[in-house]
């Protein structure tokens, strides 16, 4: 089945088992034993649609001069300029601008080769042992919200055709995390088109991603923390993983598995229900069914503002304050 490119009930439970968050954060760290990052084979588990999202300010690297800023601001009121860094960390000036809400995903990758068994804290004395889950994009704490996705993969398209040509041809464009997921995944060559309704084809497809998992001190706290981001595809001689689980897929208008709903992290529960097409929608509807009063999650810092912040964008010198942080999953260059 192609991708379609287009308030959660409260019930009482009871009998819930009391969990050691500090130890089972421990057990995750230790048993992973990604304290420092490192570039890892892992399958992509899960691709989450979260539904039309508002956006930050593009950011682009401004060469010009004052009198070119004045220019553009004349052209396109909406335009603003600041300072900033470009995409290697050096100090550049910025042109800034409005984006429009978007459709925007989420992707779960689980990495086989780490095998953790977090039943055994949630009550389970047997436990079963599933691979270790990083969900691209981050977190970000939001006060009206809690953790929230950081940086959700927007759906935009562009036209990839030839400057000059006579019809357009669009696609994602080459830049964007998914077009160079399915570059690795030899899903495509290189100019071709990879459109959104395609994106399902990436599901249980192994590629390196860079990962760790480690405690981050702040303010004299130490917090759980996680970071994913992809590399490349498979190198000459690697192998595609086993897969370990059961690759889903979640759909704001699309009938969804019951299972599937209750595996999401909360971060990227609150996400979907931040949505402007959320509510009235069916998978607010399964959400309620699946999920009826807040599951514990697996680990704190869904829930704790501190324990993996994405950095806001400085405040601007014009216009409004930035909305929801950009994915450092993009390319600095990335249009949308």
């Amino acid at each position: 089945m192609a991708f379609d490119s287009y308030s959660v009930g409260q019930t009482e439970s009871t009998n819930k088992p009391t969990v050691d968050f500090d130890a089972l954060n421990k057990y995750v760290v230790e048993t992973s034993g990604l304290q420092q990052r490192e570039t890892l084979t892992g399958y992509i588990a899960g691709i989450v649609d979260l539904g039309t999202q508002e956006l930050e300010d593009a950011e682009q690297v401004f060469l010009g001069d004052a009198a070119a800023e004045a220019k553009l601001i004349e052209e396109k009121p909406d335009t603003y300029f600041k300072d900033g860094f470009d995409d290697k960390g050096k100090p550049a000036r910025l042109k800034c601008w409005p984006q429009k809400p978007q459709q925007c995903v989420t992707l779960a990758i689980d990495f086989p080769e780490i095998m953790l068994n977090k039943g055994q804290f949630f009550g389970d004395d047997k436990g079963e042992e599933k691979p270790l889950r990083l969900w691209l994009g981050g977190q970000f704490y939001l006060k009206d919200a809690g953790m929230v996705v950081g940086r959700p993969i927007p759906l935009r398209v562009s036209n990839i055709a030839e400057k000059g040509a006579a019809k357009a041809v669009w696609s994602l464009a080459p830049n964007h995390t998914l077009y160079k997921m399915a570059l690795g995944a030899k899903l495509i060559k290189p100019g071709e088109v990879f459109l959104p309704k395609n994106i399902d084809g990436l599901l249980g497809v192994s590629l390196q991603f860079e990962a760790q998992v480690f405690f981050k001190e702040s303010k004299g706290k130490q917090y759980f923390t996680e970071y994913v981001k992809y590399v490349s595809g498979l190198g000459r001689g690697q192998s595609a993983k086993e897969l370990a689980t059961t690759p889903f897929m979640i759909q704001v208008n699309q009938k969804n598995s019951p299972e599937a709903l209750k595996e999401l992290r909360n971060h990227v529960v609150n996400t979907i229900k931040r949505a402007e097409n959320y509510a009235g929608s069916l998978i607010e509807k399964e959400l309620g069914e699946a999920r009826p009063a807040r599951q514990e999650e697996s680990e704190k810092a869904d829930d704790t503002p501190a324990a993996n912040p994405v950095p806001k964008s400085p405040s601007k010198p014009v216009k409004a304050a930035p909305k929801a942080p950009v994915d450092d999953d993009f390319s600095s260059d990335c249009p949308f």
